[in-house]
């Protein structure tokens, strides 16, 4: 399918979209989902004024569900398919608290 020059909203989406190059044999299957969770607020060397404002930081995170536990959940956002395999995956992702997590949707499967 050619989606070149499309915007993103302009283009039909898979589920379940397969990434797996033909020499490798052995393939992951991993879930996409979006995580809707509350981060905590840090300041450092800042001290409290009477007034200060409380505010809560809630985030969405979008990505491959990589591992799962009872206490967290690690999303990846970046995975390098290019070094599979050579001690070097992925460059960006969230250990997500389940008490932090709000809300979790599915959004499919990728193959590679």
């Amino acid at each position: 399918m050619d989606t070149s020059g499309k915007a993103a909203s302009q283009v039909s989406f898979e589920t379940s979209v397969d990434f797996l190059d033909d020499e490798i044999e052995e393939a992951q299957v991993k879930t996409v989902a979006a995580v809707w969770w509350e981060d905590i607020t840090a300041y450092s060397r800042v001290e409290i004024p009477d007034d200060f404002e409380i505010f809560r930081l809630s985030k969405i995170t979008v990505g491959l569900v990589w591992k799962e536990t009872d206490d967290y959940i690690v999303l990846v956002q970046d995975y390098d398919l290019t070094n599979r395999g050579r001690g070097y995956r992925h460059n960006d992702f969230h250990i997500i608290p389940r008490g932090t997590i709000k809300n979790m949707a599915v959004l499919g499967e990728v193959r590679f």
